[in-house]
């Protein structure tokens, strides 16, 4: 009896070592590989091989999600608070409430702009559609990288109660076109005839892109194909009854983006790199629905499985 157990013992033993050996030389391997690739950059005489790097750092040796929620309370390093952000918020448990205090808090308080535009990413990407004033309130920040970010993030929102300040973004010319694009495709979760009527308006604008992102905003709303003619579009308006305008209206769905694999990426190929869907906006979508980073986790380990 005494004999069978010892065996047993040494055998869970040898099962640890090997096991924890096998982590060891994983570990080991992989920072072998990222020195070979770096020494082969330094030999390539690589121009950009500072970022090269810093990629090929972040995709061997990312943070822990304890040194990220560190890095995202950082008091001195605005770079620091940025990075922690993106990290928790592109987790799956990025959702978490902790951290929607943590983005929200940041979203009204946080003076640089670039963690402000990380934290309004990270709420529009986990927030609930009472969040959307909060982040519409940066449509006229001075920053236009941190607009950008909020009518980006109103895509993701939806609440009638950001329909104006919406509205103004698109209609103000001075702002940068990215901004007034990114707030023509929010606007197209609203049937209202004065979002209807802004988006007829904005037909005109100089900007090709603009124009497009309009009409089909306008498509989304009404249904109807009248591409970029705003003649067209205002005649079948004051032809159409007022309840039919938007009768056959499509689902919205805010857009995402996609990409192909980058080259360090795929030398990293135990990583794994899941894009977002387009999907419809909270407020919209039920309640059960669930966000596609987390849907697309789950997939990848059923498949791993």
């Amino acid at each position: 009896m005494n004999l069978t157990l010892d065996s047993t013992q040494s055998a869970s033993a040898a099962n640890a070592r090997r096991n924890h050996d096998g982590r060891t030389r994983c570990r080991a391997g992989q920072r072998a590989l990222a020195l070979v690739i770096v020494t082969g950059l330094f030999l390539a005489g690589c121009d950009t091989l500072s970022q090269d790097f810093d990629l090929i750092a972040q995709s061997f040796f990312p943070p822990s999600p304890g040194e990220a929620a560190r890095m995202m309370e950082d008091p001195h390093d605005p770079d620091q608070r940025r990075e922690g952000v993106t990290w928790i918020s592109n987790s799956p448990f990025g959702g978490a409430e902790p951290y929607l205090r943590s983005y929200r808090d940041k979203v009204e308080h946080e003076r640089d702009p670039t963690v402000l535009a990380a934290a309004i990413r990270a709420l529009a990407r986990h927030g609930m559609p009472d969040d959307a004033p909060l982040i519409a309130r940066h449509l006229t920040h001075e920053n236009r990288h941190v607009q950008w970010a909020a009518a980006k993030g109103l895509q993701r929102l939806h609440n009638p109660d950001v329909v104006a300040p919406l509205l103004a973004a698109v209609r103000q010319r001075e702002n940068w076109v990215e901004v007034r694009i990114a707030a023509a495709d929010a606007l197209a979760q609203y049937p209202q005839d004065r979002v209807f009527q802004a988006l007829v308006a904005t037909l005109d604008a100089r900007e090709l892109a603009l124009n497009q992102t309009a009409a089909e905003s306008l498509r989304t709303l009404t249904g109807q194909e009248f591409d970029t003619d705003a003649r067209a579009w205002i005649n079948w308006y004051r032809s159409a009854e007022v309840d039919e305008r938007f009768a056959d209206r499509r689902e919205y769905l805010y857009p995402t983006y996609q990409r192909d694999e980058t080259f360090f990426e795929r030398l990293a190929f135990w990583t794994s790199h899941h894009w977002e869907t387009p999907q419809q906006p909270a407020g919209l979508r039920p309640e059960s629905t669930r966000r596609t980073y987390q849907d697309e986790d789950d997939a990848s380990d059923e498949a791993d499985g």
